[in-house]
Formats: C-alpha cells, structure tokens, sequence
C-alpha cells in the first residue's frame, strides 16, 4: 500500500491544479514547495506583481493623453500595493487548499528516488503517480551573477522600494520590454541592452522600439557580456564595445526548467527540460511533468491547462484520454502599447501550405480607442481564403490582452469568419471590431 496516489513536486498553476483536480476525483494527493505558497513564481515574482507595476505605469501614461486627467503615481506606495496584491492571494489560494480535503501541503523539498518513492527531507513517501511541476527560474549567464533577476525585483517585500535613478536591463523579450517600460515612466533613466524586441513581426518591434525610445529609453544594440559590481556599489553592463554603469542592472535573458527534484529518474531534453507528450506524460509510465518544466510553453495559463490535463489523465489509470492543443495559445505582452497573438502569424502560415488573406481594423477606427485615447494600434486576423477558416491573430492596442481571448478561442474552435460574423458584441468596445473584421468582404448570394 503507497502513502498517496499522487505526488505533486510544486504548488504552481499546473501542480495546484493538478493537486485540486485529482483531489476532487478521489485520490490522496501530497504537494510540495519550498516556498509553501501557491502561485509559483508568477504570483511570487513574475505576472501579478509585474502587472502591478503596470497599472501604475498606465495611470502615468494615461495622464499624457487626456487633457483632463492629472494622475501622479508613488512608486512607494505602489510597491506596497504589489506586497498587498501578493499577500491577498496567498490568503485565497491558502484557502483553496483547506477546501480540498484530500490534499497534504507542505513547504518542503521533494526529491525522486525513483518512479515511486519521493524523499522529503529524512523521510521517503511512496505514490502511484508523480506529478513534477516545479517550473522554471531565471536564467542567469556566466558572467552576470552581479545583477539582480525578476526575484529580487518582484518578489513579495522586495528591498528595491525605490526608482533607480539609472537602470539597466539585459535583454529584449517581454520582462525586458515590459520592464524597460515601465521604469522609465516612473521616471528612472533606463537603458536597454536588446539586439531585437520580442520574437514577432517587424512591424511591431519598429513600433514597440519607437515607442520605448518616447518614453525614454536608450537601446543598446551591443551584445552585453557581463554585469560587475564597482566598488561603490553600483552595476556596470559590459559589452563588446565598452561598458556602463548603472544603480541598478536587472538580468532578463530567459528562464530554465527547475529540475533540481528529477533526480535523474526521468531523462531531459537538449534544453534541460522534461520531455512530454501532448498528454504529459514522461517517458516513466507513472511520471508526469506539466508547467515550466517541459519547456513547450512557458506561461501561466499553459501551466494550469496542461494541469488539468494531467489530472484527467492520471484519474482515467494514466492513460492519455485528454491532450494538450497548442495551435491556439494565447500570447499577452504588457508593452507600450500592449502587443497579443494567438495561432499562425502571416509568415508561418504561408510556410505551411495555406493560401491566406489577412484583414486589419485600425484602432484609430474605433469609437472606444477613441474615448479612452488610445487609438493607436490594429487588429489583425489571419484567415485561410475559401474555407474562411481563422487560422491565427495579432492585437496591438490597449486591451489586447482581453481581446486575444475570444480570438485564440475562434482559432482553437476552428471557427469561420461566417461563423464569428454572427455575433453581436456589447457597444462600445473593440470587440465589435473583431466582428466587423469577419464581415468584411462577405459575399450573400441572393435569388
């Protein structure tokens, strides 16, 4: 007889979830986590407390657009609002766990010893199923120990209460961007080291680039090799071609797969990653890895789906009855302005075989962009010319990140233009946008 049926290494969005899930079917489920919090690190350090910042940061810019608002933001008191966010959902999440009467929390370690036995400390439980969700941390290179990551940035009462009067930050995709943007609003002197922002289209990294440098940022398109300490305290950013110094350097050049707990009882991948299937399930017939860790996605919301996917999986005698859909995952970056995808960009879709048109509704269009002044951005929607299938989307402008959902939901559904043209959407939102888009250009055959 094992001690649990499940073992979950992780109390983030897929090992929470896949704990609660299996929880509620019936089995006895033990979930660990050094931190013995829920959330991972994007409640600890990364989205909720990033997201924080920006809705700061939006207030500020929001301010330089209408005429009739004076907003002034206290950074101070922002951070103590973030501290507060954070602490909120602790308490919540605490709560879920004392709703699920069969699952065991604690803020411990767990390390495999083999595909049925997980130590903890000095004592070793026994389990049907491993669950290994421990998700990823920042990647730090060689070189680049002296600056400081997401962790110390964002974490619940971070000692970094204040604006650094210089701020450098290593590296373009979205913690870079985001953050580059932000700070500069509160009014820190940011440099950005980036060679390119973010992995989409031209178009908008000339746009995103634009406007960082409206805001105030500097971007350095050498390739930084190194952050050092002076001896006064502050941070240099070493390049090929010289150096900087700064009071602060955040490092944001990706993340790795916290594989710590493995153990080497389940084989990695060329990146450091648990191999998967779309059902997540390991090469180990009882092992599971959902999250960071299998390094497909590397968002929340993936995190959580292939969680539940795990679950049902695990309460169906592990076998793979449910599989993840990647076709339609939605993307949000919080930049300025937002920037969100979901499915095949124009490029990827032509490369695989599709004959597309692509249709645009620029947001200086719409009624509420034009209320809120924010009317610069567009949506475009990537569709398959006969069928009239969506096959994929891209979202600049605010709300991008709340438009994109009923988008990827088109794509991940296979729906039709015909089939979105029937909806009618509340007035006045860009939603409506999303409708008009699908009736542009069709044809109603008569008689």
């Amino acid at each position: 007889m094992t001690d649990y049926d499940v073992i979950v290494l992780g109390a983030g969005g897929a090992g929470y979830t896949a704990a609660f899930e299996t929880s509620r079917g019936g089995m006895k489920v033990l979930m660990l986590d050094p931190k013995f919090v829920l959330g991972g690190n994007c409640l600890y350090e990364g989205c909720i407390p990033s997201k924080t910042y920006w809705l700061g940061a939006s207030f500020i810019e929001k301010s330089k657009k209408l005429p009739f608002l004076n907003a002034k933001v206290s950074f101070e008191k922002l951070v103590e609002w973030k501290d507060l966010v954070q602490e909120n959902r602790f308490i919540q999440h605490n709560q879920e766990v004392k709703e699920h009467e069969n699952v065991t929390f604690l803020g411990k370690e767990g390390v495999m010893l083999d595909a049925n036995h997980v130590k903890v400390e000095d004592r070793t439980y026994s389990t049907k199923y491993v669950v290994i969700a421990t998700g990823a941390d920042p990647f730090v290179p060689k070189g680049f120990e002296d600056g400081i990551t997401t962790h110390e940035l964002l974490m619940p009462k971070t000692k970094i209460r204040n604006v650094p009067e210089k701020f450098g930050i290593v590296g373009g995709g979205y913690i870079g961007v985001e953050i580059s943007s932000m700070f500069a609003k509160f009014g820190s002197k940011v440099t950005l080291f980036a060679s390119h922002l973010l992995n989409v289209s031209q178009e908008i990294q000339d746009l995103l680039e634009r406007r960082l440098k409206e805001n105030g940022v500097e971007i350095v398109k050498e390739r930084a090799i190194g952050v050092k300490k002076t001896e006064d305290g502050r941070k240099k950013v070493i390049t090929e071609k010289g150096e900087r110094t700064f009071d602060e350097v955040l490092v944001a050049t990706g993340r790795r797969p916290n594989v710590k707990g493995v153990n080497g009882v389940v084989p990695l991948g060329k990146k450091g990653e648990v191999e998967v299937t779309h059902g997540m399930a390991t090469t180990t017939e009882n092992i599971f890895a959902p999250g960071d860790i299998n390094g497909r996605f590397m968002l929340f919301h993936v995190a959580v789906l292939e969680g539940w996917v795990t679950a049902q999986n695990i309460l169906e005698g592990g076998r793979e009855v449910v599989e993840m859909d990647y076709h339609a995952v939605p993307f949000a970056v919080y930049s300025d302005p937002q920037v969100a995808w979901t499915g095949m960009w124009r490029e990827d879709a032509i490369k695989a075989g599709f004959e597309v048109e692509v249709r645009r509704f620029d947001l200086s269009k719409d009624s509420r962009a034009q209320i809120e002044g924010e009317a610069e951005g567009w949506i475009d929607v990537i569709i398959e010319k006969g069928s009239q299938r969506i096959l994929g989307a891209q979202i600049v402008g605010q709300d991008a990140d709340m438009l994109i959902g009923e988008l990827s939901l088109a794509v991940g559904q296979r729906m039709t233009t015909y089939e979105m043209a029937r909806l009618s959407q509340p007035h006045p939102t860009q939603l409506e946008d999303i409708t008009s888009l699908m009736r542009k250009a069709m044809i109603v055959k008569r008689g």
